[in-house]
C-alpha cells in the first residue's frame, strides 16, 4: 500500500476513532485508536511503518511537534515550584529505568546485545502526558500530582531520547570509549539547548520586525510556529547537537518570554492554539493507530515461526518489563513522597503547640500511611508510556554500521508496545478506582463557583499583561470582568427566580416605553424599535428556563437589535433611542428598588443583582445623551473625551481577546472533569452572547 493510502488509512481511523471515544466515553481515545489500529493491522498485510521510509523520518515527524507543544503549554509556576522532584524524574528515574530494563532484559534473553536492551529502557522512560489527559475527566489528581506529571512529561522526553541515541549508537557501532561518550554527551546537551535558545531568539526577532512594519498576520505566524520545531531539530541534528534538547530549550524560551496584550497577539494566540490542537491531536492519533496496526504484523511472526513459544515468550517479556518500570517507578515515586512529607511533617513541627504534639505522637503513621502508598501508586499508574516511547522505537535501524540486520529489532518494537498497552490499560482502568473523580455538581452553586474560577484566571492574565500605554484601556476590560466576577460570587439566588424578575423588570420596561409614547416624549417609531429589543430579551429568558441569563445576555441583545434597526436611522433618531434607553433603565432600577419590600429573601438577592446589572448596563451604554452646550465642549474636556473612547475602543479588543481566553478555560476544565457537559455549554453560550455584544459596540 502506497503512503499515501496509508495516510488516508490513518485519517480515516482517526475519525471513526473519535467517534467511538464519544460513544465510549469511559474508554481514553488512545485505547480506543489502538484497538481500532489493531482490527485495520490485521487486514493490512504491509507494515505501515516501513511503507512510510526512513525510521528517523518518525523522529522528525512525531517527537520534535510533540515536545514542542508540551514545551509551549509549560507552567512556569509550577516547574519553579517543584523542579526538584521533576528534575528526579525526569532525569534520575530515566537513567535508573534505563540501566534496570537493559540489564534485567539481556539477562532474561542473552540473545539480545546489552546496548539494545538498554536502549529499551531508554525508550521507556517518557511518559504520555496525553495519554492521562485523555482521561481527565475519570481521576482526580492533586495539584503536586498535576505538576509532577506534568513538569515530568516535558522534561524526561528529551533525557530518554539522550540515552537511547547513546546506547543505539553503542548498538550500531559495536564500540564504547568513556571518554568520546562524555564529550559527545556535553556537545549534545549544551550545544542542544544553546542551538534552540539562538534559533528561538531569532524567530523573535523576525517576528518582531515583521510586526513592526505591520506584515504580520495570522498565518504566517502560525506557519512560523508550526515550522519551528522542524526546522529547529534539523538544524541542532546537523551541527551535531541534541535536536530534542534544541526543540525544548526553543519551545520554553518562547513559551516564558514576556509579550504584551494586543488585538493582534490575541487573533494569534486564538489561531496557534487552533492549529496546534488538531496538529498534536493528528500525531497522537496516528502514533497509536501506528501501535494497533503494528501488533498483528509484530506478533504474527513470532506466533507462526514457533508454534507459539515464541509468542508466549514475547508475551512474558513484555510482562516481565512492565513490571520493572512499574515497580521501579513506584519505589522512587514513594521515596520522593517520603521525603516531601518529611519535610512538611518538619514544618509543622517547628510551629509547636498542639501541632508538634499531634505530629510527635504519631509520625510514621503521617510518613508511611496507606494513603502515602495509594497516592504514590496513583502518580506512579498515570505515567503512561505512549506516543512518544512508541515513536522512539520505530527510530531504531533496520542494520548495523558492518550491513548486518540489527538483532531483535521487531522484538524490541513489540516489547515496547505491549509496554505501552498495559500501562495505558492500567492507567485507564486502575487509576479511576484508586483516585475517582468527583461527581461534576450540575447546581446552580457548582455553575457559579466554576464560572468564578474562569474569570479569576482571566483576570489574573490581564492583570499580568498591563503595559503603560494600555493601562487605562485594560482598566476598562478588567473593571468589566471584576462586575462579572462579583454577580458570579454574590449570586444567591435560583436561576428560575432571577428568571422571573427579569422578565417582570422588562414588562415594567415596557409599560414605560408606552407612558413615554402617550406622553409625547417618545416617537412610535423609536419606541417600536426598542420594544422589539425588549420583547426579544423576555422570550430569550422564557424559552430557556432554568438558566438565570444575566448582563451577557442583556447587553448582547440589546446592542444587537439596537444595531439591526438603527443601521438607517437618522442621527436624531439614534439620540432619541439612546436617550429612551437610558431613562428604560433607570426605571427599570426605581422599579426593583420598589418591589423589595414585598419579596423573599432570596427574591430580594435577586433583585440586587438584577439591578446590579441595569447599572452596569447603563453606565457602559454606547450612546450617550448630546445636545448639551457649554463647558463640556472645552478642548481640554474633548481631548479627554476623544482618548477616552480611543480607550474604550482598545478595551473592547481586549475583552474579546479575554473571551477568547474564557472559552479556552472552559474547555480546559471540562477537559479535566471539573464541569459537567451542561454547565460548560452553558457558559459558553453566554460567552457567545457577550461575543455578540461586542461585535455590535
Amino acid at each position: 500500500m502506497a503512503s499515501f493510502e496509508i495516510i488516508l488509512l490513518l485519517l480515516g481511523c482517526m475519525l471513526a476513532s473519535s467517534v467511538f471515544g464519544q460513544v465510549l466515553p469511559r474508554v481514553s481515545l488512545p485505547l480506543a485508536q489502538i484497538a481500532l489500529g489493531a482490527v485495520v493491522g490485521t487486514l493490512v498485510t504491509q507494515d505501515p511503518t516501513e511503507v512510510l521510509g526512513d525510521p528517523e523520518f518518525f523522529l522528525v515527524l512525531f517527537i520534535a511537534p510533540l515536545l514542542f507543544e508540551e514545551s509551549r503549554h509549560a507552567n512556569k509556576e509550577a516547574l519553579l515550584r517543584n523542579w526538584a522532584p521533576v528534575t528526579s524524574l525526569a532525569a534520575g528515574l530515566v537513567v535508573v529505568t534505563t540501566l534496570v530494563v537493559g540489564l534485567a532484559l539481556h539477562a532474561a534473553m542473552p540473545s539480545i546485545p546489552l546496548a539494545a536492551a538498554l536502549a529499551l529502557g531508554a525508550a521507556l522512560g517518557p511518559t504520555d502526558a496525553a495519554a492521562v489527559a485523555a482521561m481527565g475527566a475519570d481521576v482526580t489528581l492533586t495539584e503536586r500530582q498535576k505538576s509532577l506529571l506534568s513538569g515530568e512529561a516535558l522534561f524526561n522526553d528529551a533525557s530518554g531520547v539522550v540515552c537511547f541515541e547513546f546506547a543505539i549508537a553503542v548498538a550500531v557501532g559495536g564500540a564504547f570509549s568513556l571518554s568520546d561518550a562524555t564529550a559527545t554527551f556535553l556537545l549534545d546537551f549544551f550545544g542542544g539547548v544553546l542551538v534552540g535558545l539562538v534559533l528561538a531568539v531569532a524567530v523573535m526577532f523576525v517576528l518582531g520586525r515583521i510586526r513592526a512594519l505591520g506584515l504580520e498576520t495570522p498565518t504566517e505566524f502560525v506557519l512560523f510556529e508550526v515550522c519551528m520545531p522542524f526546522a529547529t531539530f534539523l538544524i541542532a541534528e546537523g551541527l551535531g547537537a541534541s535536536g530534542v534538547l534544541a526543540v525544548v530549550s526553543a519551545g520554553l524560551l518562547m513559551r516564558f518570554y514576556p509579550s504584551r496584550l494586543t488585538p493582534e497577539s490575541s487573533r494569534h494566540a486564538v489561531a496557534s492554539e487552533n492549529v496546534w490542537e488538531l496538529l498534536t491531536f493528528v500525531i497522537n492519533g496516528s502514533v497509536f493507530l501506528l501501535l494497533g496496526m503494528k501488533l498483528p504484523a509484530t506478533l504474527g511472526p513470532y506466533w507462526r515461526a514457533t508454534t507459539g513459544m515464541g509468542a508466549l515468550r514475547a508475551c512474558g517479556l513484555v510482562v516481565l518489563v512492565t513490571a520493572l518500570v512499574v515497580g521501579i517507578r513506584l519505589v522512587w515515586v514513594i521515596a520522593l513522597e517520603w521525603l516531601h512529607r518529611k519535610r512538611k511533617v518538619r514544618r509543622l513541627a517547628a510551629l509547636g503547640g498542639e501541632v508538634a504534639s499531634t505530629v510527635a505522637a504519631g509520625p510514621s503513621s503521617v510518613l508511611l500511611g496507606k494513603d502515602l502508598v495509594r497516592s504514590a501508586l496513583v502518580t506512579t499508574l498515570s505515567g503512561p508510556k505512549g506516543a512518544v516511547t512508541l515513536s522512539i522505537m520505530l527510530t531504531i535501524p533496520f542494520v548495523k554500521a558492518s550491513g548486518m540486520a540489527f538483532p531483535a529489532r521487531s522484538l524490541l518494537v513489540f516489547i515496547a508496545s505491549g509496554v505501552i498497552l498495559l500501562t495505558l490499560l492500567l492507567a485507564n482502568f486502575v487509576v479511576p478506582l484508586l483516585a475517582p473523580a468527583a461527581q461534576p455538581d450540575g447546581s446552580d452553586e457548582s455553575l457559579a463557583k466554576a464560572k468564578a474560577k474562569i474569570l479569576r484566571h482571566v483576570i489574573k492574565d490581564l492583570q499580568s499583561r498591563v503595559t503603560p500605554e494600555n493601562q487605562q484601556a485594560m482598566r476598562l476590560a478588567i473593571r468589566s470582568y471584576r462586575d462579572r466576577l462579583d454577580l458570579a460570587l454574590d449570586c444567591q439566588a435560583s436561576p428560575d427566580t432571577l428568571r422571573l424578575l427579569r422578565v417582570k423588570a422588562i414588562a415594567k420596561q415596557l409599560a414605560f416605553v408606552e407612558e413615554r409614547v402617550g406622553a409625547g416624549q417618545t416617537s412610535r417609531a423609536v419606541a417600536d424599535r426598542y420594544e422589539n429589543a425588549l420583547e426579544q430579551l423576555a422570550s430569550t429568558y422564557e424559552s430557556h428556563r432554568g438558566f438565570s441569563g444575566g448582563r451577557g445576555r442583556r447587553t448582547a441583545h440589546l446592542l444587537w437589535v439596537a444595531r439591526s434597526t438603527t443601521g438607517s436611522a437618522s442621527e436624531d433618531e439614534r439620540r432619541e433611542l439612546g436617550q429612551l434607553h437610558v431613562a428604560a433603565e433607570r426605571h427599570a432600577i426605581d422599579e426593583l428598588r420598589a418591589m423589595e419590600p414585598g419579596l423573599s429573601d432570596e427574591e430580594r438577592q435577586a433583585a440586587h443583582i438584577i439591578a446590579g446589572e441595569h447599572r452596569a448596563h447603563l453606565a457602559s451604554f454606547w450612546l450617550e445623551p448630546t445636545g448639551q452646550s457649554g463647558p463640556q465642549h472645552s478642548p481640554n474636556l474633548t481631548a479627554r473625551r476623544a482618548r477616552r473612547r480611543d480607550a474604550e475602543i482598545h478595551a473592547r479588543d481586549i475583552e474579546a481577546a479575554a473571551l477568547s481566553l474564557e472559552l479556552e478555560q472552559i474547555r480546559l476544565l471540562h477537559d479535566a472533569g471539573e464541569l459537567s457537559t451542561h454547565a460548560a455549554r452553558e457558559l459558553r453560550e453566554e460567552v457567545y452572547l457577550l461575543q455578540m455584544g461586542l461585535e455590535a459596540r
